[in-house]
């Protein structure tokens, strides 16, 4: 998998300065809640704007995966996903013309135009980075991307 593609594609006039402590945190939660985390970096470990998520096994017949993730001062966030089969998504919050807020890009292949609202209400960092590991987690078991934003708030 590359490591060029960023996560969202919204511009940093309306996204936000990136929150590097947001990416530490971020990545200490994800490390700590998730054992298929196989790797965790920074672009640039003193001027961060994206952190990679490496894991080491996918949803379904992926064998790894990657969440490129940024989150901003004004806590705005994307958390984009990919794998060795192309499968993306994002769950994004940050203004987008003509979405919601807060919104999804659905799978197979996260549209740049999201058509979707999200499913996470919360806005707080660390209930926001482990309700996304929670669906993906969910889909992981399930072997499905079907159900990833099909909930209510999820814990």
């Amino acid at each position: 998998m590359s490591g060029d593609e960023t996560a969202g594609d919204v511009s940093s006039e309306t996204f936000g300065p990136i929150d590097a402590g947001a990416l530490y945190e971020i990545r200490d939660l994800f490390a700590d809640a998730e054992p298929l985390v196989a790797d965790a970096t920074l672009d640039d470990p003193l001027n961060p704007r994206t952190l990679s998520i490496d894991l080491s096994d996918g949803i379904g017949d992926a064998t790894e995966a990657r969440f490129d993730i940024r989150w901003s001062a004004p806590g705005n966030y994307a958390f984009h996903h990919t794998d060795d089969t192309d499968l993306n998504f994002r769950f994004d919050r940050h203004p987008k013309p003509e979405a919601p807020t807060r919104h999804f890009h659905i799978p197979p292949n996260a549209p740049s135009r999201p058509v979707e609202s999200s499913c996470i209400l919360v806005t707080e960092l660390p209930l926001v980075a482990r309700a996304i590991l929670q669906r993906w987690r969910d889909a992981y078991k399930r072997g499905s991307v079907g159900e990833l934003n099909d909930t209510t708030n999820p814990p």
